[in-house]
């Protein structure tokens, strides 16, 4: 199992440089396939095996009305970790060869055990914070108190969250697979389920499906996850009052729910 998606710990250079190497294939090949759907909703167990059984296993799919935003993906054994943020930012950053990340990690760590060295600044955040989204924090509100959260981060912000884990997919940036939410719910009960659901995926298929829709109050945010039969293995939901959304979409996109 790859150990850099865990916490932070020590590992071998060895281990280090094959995690690179396995990543510089993973970029070149073939783009995760994106589909927007909007003949049928999919935002429920039907519409989802319907939409999925479309498609080749992997493509990612997403539908996004006035009522919901639903993202989809059909995850066979093994297939699951293709994307590591930390090692795509070092090829960014222009640490782009086996020998130069072994270069790195001796600049870094002083023995053949150390920790998976970091780029300076990270581009697929910053590139994802510019990213268009359909569901956006309304900043000029700001932080509403007191919330239905608990956990607090210093200070509270909004991250910019994906649907599927970009772990799955590859996929950094995409309107149909990113919205705002919480920033401690994102960091810490949804990584923790994600991360769970990852983990399973080495040993069987997994249907993942991520559900969003909102009150008058706040954000809901629905994970359903599948095996290959579409029977429900796991989910979890979460709800955000800490702050107001901005709920944009397309006028097609009203369709399936005025019809």
């Amino acid at each position: 199992m790859d150990l850099s998606f865990k916490k932070r710990r020590k590992i071998s250079k060895d281990w280090a440089v094959k995690l690179f190497t396995k990543q510089l294939e993973n970029i070149h090949q073939p783009p995760t396939n994106i589909y927007e759907v909007q003949s049928f909703p999919i935002n429920n167990l039907i519409g989802a095996q319907r939409a999925l059984n479309q498609v080749d296993h992997g493509s990612a799919l997403w539908q996004h009305t006035d009522l919901w935003h639903t993202a989809l993906i059909y995850i066979e054994k093994g297939s699951g970790i293709k994307f590591n943020r930390t090692l795509v930012d070092l090829i960014s950053a222009g640490i782009d060869s086996p020998e130069k990340f072994g270069e790195f990690w001796d600049e870094e760590n002083d023995s053949a055990m150390g920790y998976l060295p970091k780029a300076p600044s990270s581009k697929t955040s910053r590139v994802r914070m510019k990213q268009t989204s359909y569901i956006v924090a309304d900043l000029n509100e700001g932080e509403i108190i007191p919330s239905s959260i608990d956990g607090n981060l210093s200070p509270n912000v909004p991250h910019r969250t994906h649907l599927i884990s970009s772990m799955t997919t590859g996929v950094e940036s995409h309107k149909g697979l990113i919205i705002d939410f919480d920033g401690w719910l994102n960091s810490n009960p949804l990584k923790h389920f994600e991360s769970k659901i990852i983990d399973l995926s080495f040993t069987q298929d997994i249907v993942w499906t991520a559900n969003i829709w909102r009150d008058s109050h706040g954000l809901y945010f629905k994970y359903i996850m599948c095996d290959s039969n579409f029977q429900v293995i796991d989910q979890a939901q979460w709800y955000d009052d800490r702050w107001s959304y901005i709920w944009y979409y397309d006028k097609h996109q009203s369709f399936l729910t005025h019809k």
